[in-house]
């Protein structure tokens, strides 16, 4: 269920939930949740599955299991306006009342032009820096700190059935992590030698570096 990475000179646990977790500051990160995509595709008239109350399960677990006192979003909390529907908006509002000891940190990523965030979550930062990480948006190296970053949903295709699977990405000097939103997809991540992959496989988190 959980992998362990070092990454500037910092021990990171890597979740099958797409969740990362660093435990010398008790804070939980995610990327690109997308709440409100589903209804987002339903207001224009594509009828998909996807119940708002999934992620934050998930989400709430990964805080209960990790004993996190913060969270940190790298952007794209939401995925569009009309997905910021009353029942999505009431969901996240009372899972935040729920946890409100949880400080969190919001990054705006592109697709957070949907509007602010729910009562409770507080605002959004374009990066928040805590060495020796910057935590992002986009996935563009800084003098800041080695990057934690979403926006590419990365993934990795595996075995004869060319299957794509979602993955944490680390580069020399930045990293992705996957979407955390259900409903997202993944994009080929371009890893290159001497980067690290980890594939999420049926509820595992396996080391692919060397067999992509």
């Amino acid at each position: 269920m959980i992998a362990e990475v070092e990454i500037a000179g910092e021990r990171l646990q890597l979740r099958s939930d797409r969740a990362l977790y660093w435990p010398r500051r008790k804070a939980l990160v995610i990327a690109d949740p997308h709440f409100g995509k589903a209804e987002s595709f339903r207001a224009a008239g594509v009828p998909v599955p996807g119940d708002p109350a999934e992620p934050l399960e998930r989400l709430a677990a990964a805080l209960a299991e990790t004993t996190a006192e913060r969270l940190v979003i790298l952007g794209d909390f939401w995925h569009a306006r009309a997905g910021r529907t009353c029942d999505v908006a009431d969901a996240l509002a009372r899972w935040r009342a729920a946890r409100s000891g949880v400080r969190i940190d919001l990054v705006r990523g592109n697709h957070d032009r949907a509007g602010p965030p729910p009562e409770g979550w507080d605002g959004w930062s374009d990066a928040v820096l805590e060495p020796p990480f910057a935590f992002a948006h986009f996935p563009d190296a800084s003098d800041s700190g080695y990057v934690l970053a979403g926006h590419l949903h990365p993934g990795v295709v595996l075995g004869r059935e060319r299957l794509r699977l979602p993955c944490f990405w680390f580069g020399a000097r930045v990293g992705v992590l996957p979407a955390f939103g259900s409903f997202t997809g993944a994009a080929t991540a371009p890893v290159r030698r001497g980067d690290q992959a980890f594939a999420i496989v049926e509820g595992e988190v396996i080391d692919v570096s060397r067999g992509i």
